[in-house]
């Protein structure tokens, strides 16, 4: 969305009575301007780039700007937007074009910033946890280039997004259940004001952990969706990387069950890293699209992060007579369910002895599986998530004794799907 629509900064009353279908043209010589500062083969104005530039992934029609531009340090950001500003031309931030809103789509013309060159890590800290990233740099190439560090960034819209642009659109993902969403992982923001001002959210090389003090700027440009400024360097928050990783999926009769069950595994402090739901339309749908055995009901999709200890603790809970503990999800004894239970149909194992039948649940630094909850009457223990609420009863299970079965548990696929629905390897 452009910067034209900031009122008070002198973008927002000049073209705010014009009509929004109307795009006034450059004013004359303004395109040699443009290549003054940033050089000749860093501006275009050809259709097809033009094109390129006015729509991102989501359903809007493109729109585009009437120039693209494409500076290469935040000097020659802070100058093309001080000669915007003097002109009242309009401004369109631009990273790598996944959005879903509409954000690049230049309804007023103008010209498009693509930060894309901007690419560089600008400074490492393993020791304070936290990365300053240039807006050109993308999820995946940041976690490429944490690789053998330890540490890893995990939030992840879907889409290999701009770092900047994900701040820009407060983006999410799978892994909010454990890491949160972007506006907790950014620390500290570059920003270039429309009129040409630089300013630090959080001052100028700092990345405090707590804002107690004044404003929180920094929040307030996360999610700004580009109307407040260009997100030049953004410092974000890194996390240590799991030792292991098991993905697994469970079925159940209904939504609601499926929902209760998530209502469940969260409380009982099940170190759960990813929980989607798929309603029985999008299950059938991702079947089909993916070639799997996928049954047409309420599904979830679940990963957990843990140490491999945990996990080979977890293992020779599960199976005392030493055999492998297989991946599935079974019901804490006593626990009160609403509308049924689930039944797991793959799980997938990585490290030693990883997932497991959930008999000691969840401990410091470990990882418990969740447990379909079952839908018979009865009231609901206490959890013990330090003890293991989510464990089951004496044998193992491959005897099937001790351990509660899900009485309204959907049937399993003849043919489990081979590999999982998808399953993340732990170290991008």
């Amino acid at each position: 969305m452009a910067l034209w629509r900031v009122l008070g900064l002198g973008l927002g009353g000049t073209l705010g009575r014009r009509s929004c279908c109307s795009k006034p043209p450059l004013p004359p010589d303004f395109v040699e301007a443009l290549r003054a500062v940033v050089g000749g083969p860093n501006v275009s104005t050809a259709m097809a780039v033009r094109e390129q530039h006015g729509h991102d992934e989501s359903m809007h029609t493109c729109a585009p700007p009437d120039a693209v531009v494409w500076p290469q340090a935040v000097g020659q950001v802070q100058e093309l937007a001080a000669l915007c500003h003097r002109h009242h031309v309009p401004m369109v931030p631009f990273g790598t074009g996944t959005g879903v809103e509409g954000g690049v789509n230049a309804v007023k013309g103008g010209v498009c910033f693509d930060l894309s060159r901007m690419d560089a890590i600008t400074e490492l800290s393993l020791e304070d946890f936290s990365v300053s990233v240039e807006p050109g740099v993308t999820h995946k190439a940041l976690n490429s280039h944490l690789r053998g560090t330890g540490l890893w960034f995990p939030v992840d819209p879907g889409a290999d997004a701009s770092l900047c642009g994900m701040a820009a659109t407060g983006a999410s993902g799978t892994n909010a259940v454990r890491y949160g969403t972007m506006r907790p992982n950014v620390l500290n923001l570059r920003v270039v004001l429309p009129d040409g001002r630089l300013l630090h959210t959080a001052g100028p090389g700092r990345q405090p952990r707590k804002r107690a003090a004044g404003y929180d700027l920094t929040s307030l440009f996360v999610g700004s969706e580009g109307t407040l400024g260009f997100l030049t360097r953004a410092t974000l928050r890194l996390h240590p990387l799991p030792e292991a990783a098991a993905a697994t999926t469970a079925t159940f009769p209904s939504v609601r069950a499926a929902v209760a069950c998530t209502v469940h595994v969260l409380q009982a402090a099940v170190p759960v890293a990813r929980i989607e739901l798929l309603d029985e339309a999008m299950a059938g749908a991702c079947g089909r699209f993916s070639g799997l055995e996928l049954p047409a009901a309420a599904t979830l999709l679940l990963e957990l992060h843990g140490s491999r200890h945990g996990l080979a603790e977890q293992r020779r809970q599960a199976g005392p007579s030493g055999g492998p503990a297989r991946p599935c999800l079974r019901p804490a004894p006593g626990q009160a369910g609403a509308g049924g239970g689930g039944h797991l149909h793959r799980g997938a194992r990585r490290g030693a002895g990883q997932a497991g039948a959930a008999a000691g649940g969840a401990g410091p630094g470990g990882a418990g599986h969740p447990a379909p909850h079952q839908g018979r009457a009865g009231p609901a223990q206490p959890h013990e998530p330090r003890q293991g609420a989510l464990r089951g009863g004496s044998g193992t299970p491959e005897s099937g004794q001790g351990w509660p079965r899900c009485r309204n548990a959907l049937p399993a696929p003849p043919n489990p799907p081979s590999p999982p629905l998808w399953v993340r390897d732990p170290h991008p």
